[in-house]
This record gives structure tokens, C-alpha cells and sequence, in this order.
């Protein structure tokens, strides 16, 4: 008996094992630099089009080398994500450098658990956040 609840507890303990393992840094080499945000797509399809005349430094991202997503200012957003995904596989940043936290006492963080970022073509980023809109960025530097 004990040997049939070994077997099928070690059979159990394979199914859950993953095969993808997270992505190492030098896998989203591709995606690391400054990028401009040219749109964003609500859940219920609406666009909108931000003003990029100005040269505002709040509709860039930095995706730093060491996987650590900023903003244009160098701080993390507010509330972010607990995981990244990057083409539907997982990465987890590892902050080699300093990160300026924004002042963020007053603000009451949802629950968001992740955030997927594809690159559809060399130099436009899809970013999915948890509430299911998408934005689009180009590549800025």
C-alpha cells in the first residue's frame, strides 16, 4: 500500500513541474532600452492616442539590462506587477542598480499579478497590463 501512495505521489510531483523555465536576462536583451508610449487600447476596444508633441518624459518606459521596469524619470510605477512575462515566458528582474521609489503613500494598490509584453515587430513593444488594456510603444532610443 505504501508503495502504490509513494508511486502515485511521485507521479503527481511530475505533472506539476514545469517545464519553462524563467527567462534569463539575456534573453530580453532585445527589449531593453527607453520606449515612447503611441497608444493605448482599453479592455473595450476604445483607442486613445496620447499628445507626443512635447517631449514628456511621462509617456517613456526603461526596460534597464537588468530586467527592472521604470519609468521616464528612473522611478518603478506605484503599485507593479508581481510577475513579467515576456513573449508568454516568465522573467524576474534583478536589480543591480539603485531604483528610485516614487512617493506612493496615498496610493491604494490593487491587486495586479502580472504584466505580458510581446514585441511584434523589432521595434514596437505590446504591453498587457492586469486590468486588460494594451499599450503600444516604439522604440525610443
Amino acid at each position: 500500500m505504501n508503495k502504490v501512495l509513494l508511486f502515485i505521489l511521485t507521479l503527481i510531483a511530475f505533472v506539476q513541474c514545469k517545464n519553462d523555465s524563467p527567462l534569463a536576462l539575456a534573453d530580453i536583451r532585445s527589449i531593453v532600452g527607453e520606449w515612447r508610449m503611441t497608444a493605448y487600447r482599453g479592455k473595450d476596444g476604445s483607442t486613445t492616442v496620447p499628445d507626443t508633441t512635447g517631449q514628456s518624459r511621462s509617456l517613456l518606459i526603461e526596460i534597464r539590462a537588468d530586467g527592472v521596469i521604470v519609468d521616464g524619470y528612473g522611478r518603478l510605477s506605484c503599485c507593479p506587477p508581481l510577475k513579467y512575462f515576456f513573449n508568454d515566458r516568465e522573467f524576474v528582474p534583478q536589480p543591480t542598480a539603485p531604483v528610485e521609489y516614487p512617493h506612493c503613500l496615498l496610493v491604494l494598490c490593487g491587486s495586479c499579478p502580472e504584466m505580458r509584453i510581446s514585441m511584434p515587430a523589432p521595434d514596437t513593444l505590446l504591453v498587457q497590463s492586469c486590468g486588460g488594456g494594451t499599450s503600444t510603444y516604439v522604440r525610443e532610443k
